[in-house]
């Protein structure tokens, strides 16, 4: 159970802002992920996890700016859930999101569809993984 709580937080806490444009990306805190080390909890280099996230936020990022080519309103928060197992398979996916958004879920869960890990010998749990993406147009 701890590791569900800390992988979360560390995950929550990376992934900030809005995607409003290239030059306003979601930012993320690095000052949340170590260099280059394991954590100890989930047997698996954070770097690794937030650089999958950030293909992630890439895809989240393009389709909703097109979108607002179409919907300048468009606006909310779609969440991304998912589990990677010790051999680093990622399972048990699910995107939510509201219906104004929902145009962006198919390209969102290709993505999830495939990525990968690698296997981890220290990892003796699936880790899971939620991240919160706040979506607002520009002003």
């Amino acid at each position: 159970m701890r590791n569900l709580y800390l992988v979360f937080l560390i995950v929550a806490v990376m992934v900030t802002g809005s995607a409003l444009g290239q030059e306003n990306a979601p930012d993320y805190d690095d000052a949340t992920v170590e260099n280059e080390e394991r954590s100890e909890l989930t047997g698996r280099d954070m770097n690794d996890i937030r650089d999958k996230i950030i293909e992630i936020k890439d895809v989240v990022q393009r389709d909703y700016e097109a979108l607002l080519a179409t919907d300048p309103e468009a606006a909310g928060t779609i969440t991304i859930s998912f589990t990677i197992t010790p051999e680093g398979a990622v399972t048990e996916t699910l995107v939510e999101c509201p219906d104004e958004l929902s145009e962006l879920r198919a390209n969102i869960v290709l993505v999830l569809e495939e990525l990968e890990f690698g296997a981890s010998i220290e990892q003796t749990e699936d880790i899971p993984v939620t991240v919160p993406f706040t979506l607002t147009p520009p002003e």
